[in-house]
C-alpha cells in the first residue's frame, strides 16, 4: 500500500477515535479498501501515536473496536501466504495454544465460573480459584510474545501493535491477579470483572491469530524463527499439552532437527572460547569470564549509552525470563507501557548526571526481588551505558547472627 493509502486509512482510524460509529467507519473502510494487509494498519497506527494526536492507552481502549473493524480484512502479507504450519515450529505452537486455551474457557473455566455464579459454596470456591490458577500461565505465552516476537516486529519499524499489545496483556494479567487475590481473601469474586477478563482473553486470541502472525510471517525468516525456537523453552508453554505436534516435545524436535540442517546445532554457541580477555585488573578465557558471569548470584543485563541491550548473564536460576533476541532491542521496548515513563527518566537522569544509582523490590509470594539500576561511567564521567541486577534476596533477609570463615 502507497502512502497516501496508508494515510488515508490513517485519517478513518482518526475518526474512529473521535467518536465516529463503528458502523459508519466501517462502512468507509469498506467502500475504501475492502481488505487491507496486516503492515498496513500497523503503519497507520505508527503514524498516529508518533504523530502525537493518539497515544499508545488510547490506541489499547480502542484496540477491540478496531479489531472488530479491520479483523475479519486483514490479509496475511506476502500475496496471502498461510503462516508456517509445520508441527512443532514455534508459530504452529503459539497457535495450538490458543486452541487449547479456547478449549478450556469453553470448558473447565466456563463450568467453573456457571457453578460459582449458581451457587456460591466453599467448592465451587475452590473449583473457581484453580480454574484462575489455571488461566494464569497464559504468562507463559504472552511473555513468549512480548519477549521473543515483538523484538522481530520492532527491528522491522513496526512499534505501535507491540506496544498496544502488551497494554492489554498487562490489564488481562492485572485482572487474573485481582480475581485470585480476591477469591482467596474472601468469600466472593468481582463478577464484572470476571466477565471482562474472560472476553479480553477472547479477543487478544483473536489479534494474535488474525493480526499478529500475519505480521511476523514478514518479519522473521528461518533464523528468527530458530532462535525463538530456543528460547522458547527457557519462559516455558501453556495449553498445549496433549495436541498433537504442539507439545514441548515436539518444539524441541522441531529446533532440534531444523538446528542440525542449517548447520546451527550449537545455534549462537560456535564462538571461540579459547583465547584471552585482558582488563585493567587481570584476565580469562573467554570460557572463564562467561561462565564466571552465569555463576553469579544475581542476574545482570547492561544497556548502552546508545539504550540498545547489549548483554545479559545466564545463570541457572533467573528471577526474569531473558532471550537472545532481545541483544540489540531498544530499552523501551523490554518493558511494559505503563512502566516505560519510570525506565525513561531513570535513563534520562543517569545521562544528565543526575543520579548515579537506583533501587526497586518486589515481594512475589515467599520471594523477595531486588531490583538495583547502575549509570556505567568511566574515568572521565563520560556515560557508557545502565546496568541492571537482579537478585531474588528472600534468604539474605532473614540472615542473623554471623557465620564466619573461622567457624
Amino acid at each position: 500500500m502507497d502512502e497516501k493509502k496508508i494515510q488515508r486509512l490513517k485519517t478513518i482510524i482518526e475518526k474512529l477515535h473521535a467518536g465516529a460509529s463503528s458502523d459508519s467507519v466501517k462502512q468507509e473502510f469498506e467502500a475504501e479498501f475492502g481488505t487491507i494487509s496486516a503492515e498496513d494498519l500497523a503503519a497507520a497506527e505508527k503514524m498516529l501515536i508518533e504523530s502525537g494526536e493518539i497515544n499508545v492507552e488510547q490506541v489499547q481502549k480502542l484496540c477491540d473496536v478496531h479489531a472488530s473493524i479491520f479483523g475479519g480484512s486483514v490479509e496475511e502479507i506476502h500475496g496471502g501466504k498461510t503462516i508456517e504450519q509445520t508441527p512443532g515450529h514455534p508459530a504452529f505452537v503459539f497457535l495450538k495454544e490458543n486452541e487449547g486455551l479456547l478449549s478450556f474457557l469453553d470448558g473447565a473455566f466456563s463450568a467453573a465460573v456457571k457453578a460459582y455464579k449458581q451457587d456460591n459454596t466453599a467448592r465451587t470456591r475452590a473449583d473457581l480459584l484453580s480454574a484462575l490458577k489455571s488461566l494464569s500461565k497464559l504468562d507463559n505465552h504472552y511473555s513468549r510474545k512480548e519477549n521473543l516476537f515483538f523484538p522481530y516486529l520492532e527491528k522491522a519499524g513496526i512499534t505501535a501493535p507491540p506496544k498496544v499489545m502488551w497494554g492489554v496483556d498487562d490489564e488481562i494479567r492485572d485482572l487474573y491477579k485481582l480475581l485470585i487475590r480476591t477469591l482467596e481473601s474472601s468469600d466472593k469474586v468481582l463478577e464484572t470483572e470476571l466477565t471482562h477478563v474472560e472476553e479480553q482473553v477472547r479477543s487478544m486470541i483473536d489479534k494474535e491469530n488474525n493480526i499478529l502472525m500475519p505480521m511476523l510471517q514478514g518479519c522473521m525468516d528461518k533464523d528468527a524463527w530458530l532462535t525463538v525456537a530456543r528460547d522458547s523453552a527457557d519462559i516455558g508453554y501453556c495449553f498445549n499439552g496433549g495436541i498433537e505436534g504442539a507439545s514441548p516435545s515436539d518444539a524441541t524436535t522441531w529446533y532440534r532437527w531444523n538446528a542440525t540442517m542449517s548447520g546451527k546445532d550449537d545455534f549462537a554457541s560456535k564462538q571461540e572460547t579459547s583465547g584471552e580477555v585482558t582488563l585493567p585488573s587481570g584476565h580469562f578465557t573467554l570460557e572463564e569470564l562467561t561462565w564466571m558471569l552465569n555463576t553469579m548470584p544475581a542476574d545482570i543485563t547492561f544497556v548502552g549509552a546508545d539504550d540498545k541491550v547489549r548483554f545479559f548473564s545466564e545463570g541457572k536460576e533467573r528471577v526474569f525470563p531473558r532471550t537472545r533476541s532481545i541483544i540489540g532491542r531498544d530499552v523501551e521496548h523490554c518493558h511494559p507501557p505503563k512502566s516505560l515513563s519510570v525506565v525513561e527518566k531513570l535513563v534520562s537522569d543517569f545521562k544528565a548526571g543526575i543520579k548515579d544509582s537506583e533501587s526497586f523490590w518486589i515481594q512475589k509470594g515467599s520471594k523477595f526481588i531486588l531490583i538495583r539500576y547502575y549509570a556505567v561511567r568511566n574515568n572521565n564521567q563520560e556515560y557508557l551505558g545502565v546496568l541492571e541486577v537482579t537478585e531474588e534476596i528472600s534468604e539474605l533477609r532473614s540472615l542473623d547472627g554471623q557465620k564466619t570463615l573461622l567457624g
